[in-house]
This record gives structure tokens, sequence and C-alpha cells, in this order.
């Protein structure tokens, strides 16, 4: 059983880098199984289909937002430090991986099918964050809050969609992490 885990696991770790880091989503099977070294049966036994294995992208993704989530809730802190924690680790996150966003994005457009994944995701950004901004606001109008919410999560999201997609993010190197901690602190007072 251990040798078919660890078959699994590669096939899983190559299609993460493959769609998370090189923002791949065009690769085939064949040069899959060729990339993580197992034979194409055992991709097809395992998952089935490609897209099976974008799911499985998917729940890594959704595990580790889980785990930045676990982890601004044990910091003993504020909720501008809370709030400010998770914008940093979910972009640093998304920058490692952003294939990940693409892969999200394009399952939502072009299948037009909830993901649970993506569900789950944004009903614990909700539960997490959304009582630090009433925190820290003082704010409890329903509206305001989901506003602020999504304001938060998109000036997170998007300039790691302009970084790759443009190569650009107006003049904030989002690789350099003062700048980035910078551009998360005017993010926060500008919307909280």
């Amino acid at each position: 059983m251990g040798g078919k885990m660890d078959t699994q696991d590669k096939i899983i770790a190559t299609a993460i880098d493959m769609v998370g880091r090189q923002i791949n989503l065009d690769f085939t099977v064949r040069e899959l199984a060729e990339k993580a070294n197992v034979n194409l049966a055992s991709v097809n036994y395992y998952f089935r289909s490609k897209y099976n294995l974008f799911n499985e992208v998917e729940k890594y993704f959704v595990r580790q937002s889980h785990c930045i989530y676990e982890e601004m809730a044990r910091l003993n802190a504020g909720p501008r430090e809370k709030i400010k924690f998770w914008a940093i680790k979910t972009m640093e996150h998304i920058m490692e991986y952003p294939g990940i966003i693409y892969l999200i994005v394009t399952k939502l457009l072009h299948n037009r099918v909830k993901s649970a994944g993506i569900v789950d995701l944004i009903d614990t950004l909700e539960c997490s964050i959304t009582p630090l901004i009433e925190e820290l606001t003082g704010i409890s109008d329903d509206f305001t809050v989901s506003a602020k919410l999504m304001q938060l999560f998109s000036g997170v999201v998007a300039p790691v969609l302009f970084y790759y997609g443009a190569g650009r993010t107006f003049n904030i190197d989002l690789q350099n992490k003062k700048d980035r901690e910078a551009y998360v602190e005017s993010l926060i007072e500008s919307i909280l």
C-alpha cells in the first residue's frame, strides 16, 4: 500500500507543480506521467482524468489556505495584525502557486459549476476575517462588512494576477518582502 501512496503523491505533487508553479493547464496526462516518472497507467488508475487531477490541485490549495487561517487564529495579536498576517501569507502562497488562481478562475468561468473547495474557502474567509473587521472597525452592518471583506480579498489576489498576467504591478515589486508588506499595510489602512 505504501508504494501506491508514493506513486499517487508523486503524481499529485507533479500536477501541483505544473499547474501551480508553471501555470500550465494544457499539459497532457502523458507529459505529467513522464515528469512524475510514473507510468501512464498509474495516472489513469488513480485519477481517471486530468479534471480529477485539477480537483486534487484545488484541494491542495484549499488545505494550504486553511493552514493560514489556523495559524492566524493561534496568533496572540489584535485584529489588524491578524488581518495583515492573513493578507501577507495568502499573497505569498498565491505568488508561489499563481497557477492555482488561474485554475480556479478557469474552472469557475468555463464549467460554471460551484466548486466545493472554493465555496468552503469563501466560507472560511468570511468566518475568519469578518469578526476581525467588525472588531477593528466597530461596523456591524452586514453589507458594509462584506464589502470590506471583498475589497480586502480582491486587494490581495489582484496584484498577483497583474504580476503574473501582465508583468506589472503599478511599480510595486511584489517579489520584495518590504514592498509586499508596505502594500498590505496600505491596503488595510485604506479599506479599514
